[in-house]
């Protein structure tokens, strides 16, 4: 699997704009144009400001100067005027950026990506996505404390500004299929409320694979409402719950339906059905370098011709993903609120 550091590496090869290669202008002007951005014929357009900002997160420091450097090169490349090297213009230019746009550039790259798998590449026919959530540091300023103020325990003075995010991964590609960002701490900020904001960025027949945080009753009936399948570690035993079938590679079992969540209306409640069936499979992962080496995994995944090894096995990828969002948040790969974290 292609690692973030190659990626960074191949890049470092290229002294000018490489993702002026990769991500076209065409698809730039679209993303603007689909959110009513205007601008002007300059040097630092959105589309040159884009190809330079992707490049020096992707650089090794991480400078706005290195950022220049690079478009003065692609500019050379073209036989283009050289700009100034004075990194104030750039700066201004990297400020107005749209977030909107630059998410909806990542999710259409992301989706573009996903519709060209080959077959072979996806897990029984279908596509996989790891749902992960995280939480990141970002400048200090005013605006952003006031969007995404530290936490409450933190001393006054001394902290950064702190969001909670969740993302959808996808396996085969390890592109961020979508993110949701909140503050981290409030009403709604939790992440299986964020990983609710992603679900239209799913398909029937997919599958998510996540961690204990999100072994919910509640999660697993709405994907399957969906059409969606869900993998996921379980966190505890399931109170109240029995086996409805004993199989060689994993138990099928009655989930019952838990006590009503605070803020959950009664007819929310109620709309969820008493109990759901779900497959029980037990891993096995000494030796493996696992942070635990046997636990079990819980999925709506029932077919027989799906054994409990395949579903052990893939849930085991999801360190993937782990690995592919730490890599991003080391780099400063995110983008929040208008600013790189």
């Amino acid at each position: 699997m292609t690692t973030l550091e190659e990626v960074r590496a191949r890049f470092a090869r290229d002294q000018g704009l490489p993702f002026s290669d990769s991500l076209s202008e065409a698809s730039i002007l679209a993303a603007l144009d689909e959110h009513g951005v205007a601008f002007r014929d300059r040097i630092f357009s959105p589309v040159t400001t884009i190809w330079g900002f992707l490049s020096q997160v992707l650089s090794e420091d991480h400078s706005c100067r290195d950022a220049v450097s690079r478009i003065l090169a692609h500019r050379a490349a073209f036989g283009l005027a050289p700009c100034s090297p004075n990194t104030a213009s750039y700066c201004d230019a990297r400020s107005r950026l749209p977030t909107a746009v630059l998410r909806t550039l990542a999710k259409d790259t992301a989706q573009q990506l996903q519709e060209s798998l080959p077959e072979a590449w996806k897990w029984n026919g279908r596509n996989v996505f790891v749902a992960d959530g995280s939480h990141v540091s970002m400048p200090d300023t005013p605006a952003n404390q006031a969007a995404y103020p530290q936490p409450v325990v933190q001393q006054e003075g001394i902290g950064f500004p702190l969001a909670r995010v969740a993302v959808l991964l996808s396996l085969a590609t390890g592109a961020c299929h979508d993110l949701a960002i909140a503050p981290y701490a409030g009403k709604g900020t939790g992440e299986t409320t964020l990983l609710r904001q992603l679900y239209g960025s799913l398909s029937p027949g997919d599958v998510v694979v996540a961690d204990a945080l999100f072994d919910n009753y509640f999660i697993a009936c709405e994907l399957r409402r969906l059409g969606i399948e869900l993998v996921v570690r379980v966190q505890a035993e399931r109170v109240g719950s029995r086996a409805v079938q004993s199989r060689p590679d994993g138990d099928i079992i009655a989930w019952q339906r838990p006590n009503k969540p605070r803020g959950m209306t009664g007819a929310q409640y109620r709309s969820y059905p008493e109990s759901i069936l779900m497959r029980q499979v037990s891993v096995d992962a000494r030796g493996k370098g696992n942070r635990a080496e046997q636990f079990k995994v819980a999925t709506t995944l029932l077919e027989a011709s799906i054994d409990g090894g395949q579903i052990g096995g893939l849930f085991e990828r999801r360190w993937d993903g782990e690995i592919d969002q730490a890599d991003c948040r080391s780099s400063g790969s995110l983008y929040l609120g208008g600013v790189a974290a």
